[in-house]
């Protein structure tokens, strides 16, 4: 956009980072220059606002370059150090004033969080801190962050939350207070440290879709938006996005139906044993918590290439103090979300069996399986799969699965009730691949599909084309 003409001087107020106004002239390239605030100076551009009221993002490219010059010494002196974030947070989050460009492993490596999931274009660090470990001077109960193709795009932190908390089985009135005292204060403290440094924080909305977007307070240093989100009775977490991110409210990039169906079609992995098998799926773990439905959504959303996070998704399910989720709420809440990246959500009311799984594991599509994880049928899915790694004759497992198959018996547990996805599955020997939201180590259990049926509710759900 072109600077205005007919007006001789541009006031220049930088009133969240300069503590005095300063009036400069300043012109664009053509020597025109016009009357507006400065609102944020990042390294590609400046956010104004016009005498009419009216904020818009105008490339500095476009300015003179003598007010280039001026404009990057207004930024320099308005602006903290990379040095004086890291002290802010508390961490060695930063290496210098721009993150997006480093790599997600070494910033995983400062940070010390631990690798969560890697897959060809997504990986994850997620850390479950001990009580004393602090970020801006507060306790979080999760730190994330995450990586696409290699280089950093976001952390997530979550302070105090309704699912993390330390509730009795039984929650009492004191303990649901003391949470909601938590939240408050955590909500309190993360917005005047951060204002401290960064001023006064703008209010915007972030993510679409019932029970999904949010009203997040947000701050910006040069090209990073920090997204403070708090929700009363829930959570609060803090996001550090890019900015573009951030003004995009949070708006993944949109897959064509062609483009998604190359994706997934890739990710199929056929093994000489038989084995058909989805890869690069995201791993999430859940931790010490019944967010298995939300932290499984989130999965899925984010290996059909959708932005999710399962704190989020549990408010819009409606979980409970400490886990369970209303399946139907978070169905719901997530129909409409993926409605606006083109996607729809399926019901399936069909019995487990190979030739059910198959029809969609052949098209790139995990399935969301409802079910009944007791502790029988983990010790059962533990050993089959312990077992099987250690298979050289698959005509002899095949026989022998089948033979098994045919001797157990799994009850189906309505307090263990659980939800995974199916990843897989091999015709020959009539078994199934089952991915729990539990971390690495339960990426890929196999059991008999005639024990998946005794154990399932009834109901399977994908997200499809």
């Amino acid at each position: 956009m072109k600077l205005l003409s007919r007006i001789p001087l541009l006031l220049i107020a930088l009133a969240n980072a300069l503590p005095v106004a300063q009036a400069i002239p300043i012109s664009n390239t053509t020597g025109r220059t016009i009357d507006v605030d400065i609102l944020e100076v990042q390294d590609q551009r400046i956010q104004i606002r016009l005498q009419n009221g009216n904020e818009l993002w105008f490339d500095r490219a476009g300015l003179s370059a003598e007010s280039q010059q001026i404009i990057s010494g207004l930024a320099t002196q308005a602006q903290p150090s990379f040095q004086t974030i890291n002290a802010l947070f508390g961490i060695p989050l930063l290496k210098d004033d721009h993150l997006w460009d480093d790599q997600a492993n070494d910033v995983a490596r400062r940070l010390e969080w631990p690798l969560e999931s890697e897959t060809h274009t997504q990986s994850s660090f997620r850390y479950y801190p001990t009580a004393n470990y602090r970020i801006l001077g507060t306790r979080p109960y999760s730190a994330a962050f995450c990586g696409v193709s290699a280089q950093a795009s976001q952390l997530s932190m979550v302070f105090a939350n309704k699912g993390d908390f330390n509730f009795s089985d039984i929650p009492s009135k004191d303990e649901i207070k003391a949470m909601q005292a938590a939240i408050k204060h955590d909500a309190n403290m993360l917005c005047k440290r951060i204002s401290k440094v960064l001023g006064e924080p703008k209010k915007q909305q972030f993510g679409t879709g019932r029970g999904i977007k949010q009203r997040i307070q947000r701050w910006d240093w040069k090209g990073h938006a920090l997204l403070l989100a708090t929700q009363a009775d829930e959570y609060v977490s803090l996001r550090i996005v890019p900015s573009e991110t951030a003004d995009n409210k949070g708006r993944g990039k949109r897959f064509s139906d062609a483009a998604l169906r190359k994706l997934t079609k890739e990710n199929i992995m056929m093994r000489t044993n038989g084995d058909v098998i989805i890869s690069n799926i995201p791993m999430v773990n859940q931790g010490p918590k019944g967010y298995c439905v939300p932290a499984t959504f989130e999965r899925y959303l984010r290996y059909m290439q959708i932005p999710a996070d399962m704190y989020i998704l549990a408010m819009a399910g409606q979980t409970d103090i400490g886990g369970g989720t209303s399946l139907r709420n978070i169905i719901n809440s997530v129909d409409r979300y993926i409605a606006s990246q083109s996607r729809t959500m399926k019901e399936l009311q069909q019995s487990i069996s190979v030739r059910t799984i198959q029809k969609y594991i052949d098209k790139g599509l995990p399935i969301i399986w409802t079910m009944s994880s007791s502790e029988a049928y983990n010790q059962y899915a533990n050993q089959r799969t312990q077992e099987r790694k250690a298979v050289n004759n698959w005509d002899a497992w095949a026989k022998a699965t089948k033979t098994s198959a045919r001797a157990t018996e799994l009850s189906r547990d309505s307090m263990a009730a659980h939800a995974c996805l199916i990843t897989g599955y091999n015709k020959t020997t009539d078994e199934i691949a089952v991915s729990d939201s539990w971390g690495p180590s339960y990426n890929e259990r196999w059991i008999s599909a005639k024990q998946a049926e005794q154990v399932s509710q009834g109901y399977l759900y994908l997200i499809s084309f």
